[in-house]
């Protein structure tokens, strides 16, 4: 059995929930969670640190691995360029 590891957005977290119900996939959200930030180019200091300054990315982010056959035709339209997912950070 294949494992893919895809990333999904959704407008927001009730678009996520809901989509994914259709599928029989449950997951429990949680406040902060869907969140992917991305760096402005930016820096500031913090306490005594220079911190690099980060913005969010629209939408409802899920991270997931696909472990089965053919992806359900109901999530291709969320699905986000592969790349996208390992160069964001999410939190």
């Amino acid at each position: 059995m294949r494992r893919e590891p895809l990333l999904l957005r959704f407008e927001d977290r009730q678009q996520a929930m809901s989509v994914l119900g259709e599928i029989r996939i449950a997951f429990d959200a949680v406040s902060g969670d869907g969140i992917i930030r991305k760096p402005t180019g930016e820096t500031a200091e913090f306490e005594g640190e220079v911190v690099a300054l980060t913005c969010p990315v629209s939408g409802y982010h899920v991270r997931l691995v696909w472990r089965g056959e053919e992806l359900p035709c109901s999530l291709t339209p969320y699905l986000v360029d592969a790349g996208a997912s390992s160069k964001n950070q999410s939190h």
